[in-house]
């Protein structure tokens, strides 16, 4: 329950934020979300999870919100407040701004740190290990095994600049603190992994980056973390963050939190993958049987390749589809199924072999002194060896399962594509298409309490499809839509006069030149949101030349480059315009004069192209259901909100949305989503 003393202590806290941060607002909204938050995490609802729900929109204050409640009721209950966001620039404020200013006025003494995954860190060893490998000649250890091609002369003269700037403390070890990035495969050999670390046994453990960082973190009483490196983290047995139970979860921009999900909890392997890592096995344990002086495993190297052969050459005669071939409702045809489950019982045995033969290793480290030029690098390839055999292992599993008939399928299916050496190479995909089950065993169950908040999280007035996609179960959770600070019936939303439809794709996009020439006033700023990329270029091309004033187009340049310049240009009073897709119509604050006019081409319909969209969409049409309106509809409507969202930022902005999409008055669908955007005066064009 919520103490008296807790309840003083947030009070008091945010009674210091009001009087003392000179451009703060007051707002009933932020007052009721720290009332939900703390009532909530405090378990004044009986019978109900710690879970609470808040849709905050722009304005409502929602970042100081939970955190002035949410630190004060971990350190009474004496747990880690992790607060996860879904972009960059979100954490960047929170670290650079919010927190820090969340320090000064919240009544409890607290400290916070950043967390990365591993693969953010320099494994010291590692580098170590490949600049001396570089300089010797060991007949003991291939290090050819550890790379597919071996690092340049450059690449070289790179590593070892960065480990003379480590030693020197020049540079913390992180990739994110570099300049420049190394290149990709050479940073996979020297970063940490969880395979090949050996943590307290490394002779470098007390100059390890990421064990450094880690100590930060166990002192921290605020974690800011990301939605990525949340999910990893969870799915792979929770080896950085603190245990669940002990945690405290805040997730801000918590509608991207089921396509993240998604990803991380997916499968893949190619043919080519396979081939290799079967071949670095075998290479890898001939060179520790050599050392130890036993019998190497018979590693059947012409039985993987033989049955890759089958399995290519079943593929051959697919029929695909862009280079994609989806199993239907995810059920894997029998004969590549067949060949998947001799290639799943011969790689397992060289799992298992290998593992006994790693463990064996270990034992024979622990009583004989090794050469660590020549141990190091052993112990690196082996663990990655391990770590590429069990994700084979995985991935094939999974193409042999069946799945619940009561529950949505997974999506797998095959890719092609060409190599450099022109072979031909099958990735092999399995992903499921629900995942609200594995976020309800990692974190509903057993989090000491979460927020998900988020500026648009429900869809059509109703959290429903955000409940499906995390699996949340309503009667169980708290709920809370706060209303906007904004005024909007000031705002006009013009549904305009279009003569096409925009499925008739070439007529739409030429009546889209043509009316941004007529719309578009040449001394504002105005932002155009397009829904595919190849519309916006065609436009782009039909009226660039012909506007009075510059025009910015998403990927001429970085999409912050483009913010910096529209801003400036705003700034002399000079009119700009961006084009931009999706990443435009979320996360861009353009406040006052630097945005007066947002055009949105066309509802953002999600068409299921991807191969989990699409088993899904078939999964549900044979439930008779309508994935139309139990997907499609929800998000566009989600989508348009999200849309109209980059206009009003503040009290005093003001403009217009104007949409070239009549399917908002044409179509059944139009009346609901229109009612479920903010209070604008609907103009439609007669």
């Amino acid at each position: 329950m919520l103490s008296d003393e807790l309840k003083a202590q947030i009070r008091d806290s945010f009674i210091a934020l009001k009087s003392d941060m000179s451009d703060f607002n007051v707002r009933p909204s932020q007052n009721k979300m720290i009332a939900e938050i703390s009532k909530t995490l405090c378990g004044d609802y009986p019978d109900s999870n710690k879970i609470l729900c808040v849709e905050a929109p722009t304005g409502t204050g929602k970042t100081f919100a939970y955190l002035l409640s949410g630190i004060a009721i971990a350190k009474a209950n004496k747990k880690k407040l992790i607060v996860s966001s879904a972009n960059v620039a979100l954490q960047e404020q929170l670290l650079l701004k919010d927190i820090p200013e969340a320090q000064k006025y919240c009544q409890v003494d607290f400290e916070y740190a950043l967390v990365k995954g591993r693969s953010r860190y320099v494994c010291i060893r590692n580098l170590i290990n490949l600049c001396e490998d570089s300089a010797t000649d060991s007949t003991l250890f291939d290090s050819s095994l550890l790379f597919d091609e071996p690092p340049g002369k450059y690449q070289l003269e790179e590593m070892a600049e960065l480990l003379e700037d480590y030693s020197a403390k020049k540079w913390n070890g992180e990739i994110d603190d570099l300049m420049r990035a190394p290149d990709h495969t050479i940073w996979q050999k020297i970063n940490c992994n969880r395979f090949t670390c050996t943590a307290k046994s490394c002779e470098f453990y007390q100059d390890c980056a990421f064990f450094k960082a880690r100590k930060q973190i166990t002192k921290a009483d605020v974690i800011v973390a990301n939605h990525d490196l949340v999910l990893a983290d969870l799915a792979t047995g929770n080896t950085v963050l603190p245990d669940v139970d002990d945690s405290i979860f805040i997730f801000d921009e918590a509608h991207h939190l089921s396509s993240k999900a998604l990803s991380h909890f997916s499968l893949s392997t190619g043919t080519e993958f396979i081939k290799t890592s079967v071949r670095q096995a075998k290479g890898v344990s001939d060179q520790m049987c050599k050392l130890t002086e036993q019998d190497a495993p018979d590693i059947n190297i012409k039985q993987i390749d033989d049955y890759l052969s089958d399995l290519s050459t079943l593929l051959k005669t697919l029929d695909f589809d862009e280079d994609i071939y989806l199993f239907d409702q995810g059920m894997v045809d029998q004969p590549i199924k067949d060949i998947s489950k001799n290639l799943f019982i011969s790689v397992s045995n060289i799992q298992n072999k290998f593992c006994a033969l790693r463990e064996s290793w270990t034992d024979y480290l622990k009583i004989k002194v090794i050469d660590k030029s020549i141990g190091d690098p052993i112990n690196t390839a082996s663990g990655e060896c391990e770590q590429h055999l069990s994700s084979i292992v995985e991935l094939l599993s999974s193409f042999l399962k069946s799945d619940d008939n009561t529950q949505s399928p997974h999506s797998r299916w095959i890719e092609k594509n060409t190599l450099a050496n022109k072979k031909i190479n099958y990735n092999l995909y399995s992903a499921q298409t629900d995942i609200s089950s594995n976020l309800g065993a990692l974190i509903w169950s057993k989090a000491a309490g979460v927020v998900l908040t988020s500026a648009t999280l429900s869809s059509l007035g109703s959290f429903d499809r955000l409940n499906k996609q995390l699996g949340l179960k309503k009667p169980e959770n708290q709920y809370l839509r706060l209303p906007s600070p904004f005024e909007f019936d000031q705002v006009d939303f013009i549904i305009a006069k279009f003569k096409a439809n925009p499925t008739q794709v070439f007529e739409h996009t030429k009546e889209v030149a043509s009316q941004l020439l007529k719309r578009l006033n040449a001394q504002e700023g105005s932002l155009v949101l397009f829904a595919s990329n190849k519309q916006m270029q065609m436009v782009a091309d039909m009226v660039e030349s012909k506007l009075d004033c510059d025009l910015f187009i998403q990927g001429e340049y970085p999409k912050k480059t483009i913010l910096e310049k529209h801003m400036a240009l705003r700034k002399q009073g000079q009119g700009s315009v961006i084009f931009g897709l999706d990443s435009f119509a979320e996360g861009v604050d353009l406040k006052g004069g630097n945005l007066t006019h947002v055009v949105i081409v066309k509802l953002r319909f999600s068409v299921p192209t991807s191969p989990i969209d699409k088993t899904l969409a078939d999964y549900l049409q044979s439930q008779n259901r309508n994935p139309f309106m139990e997907i499609s509809l929800p998000d566009a409507s989600l989508r348009l909100i999200q849309a109209c969202g980059r206009l009003i930022r503040t009290e005093t902005d003001t403009g217009k949305i104007t949409i070239f999409d009549n399917r908002l008055v044409s179509k059944f669908y139009g009346k609901q989503l229109l009612a479920a955007l903010p209070s604008y005066n609907i103009v439609v064009e007669p």
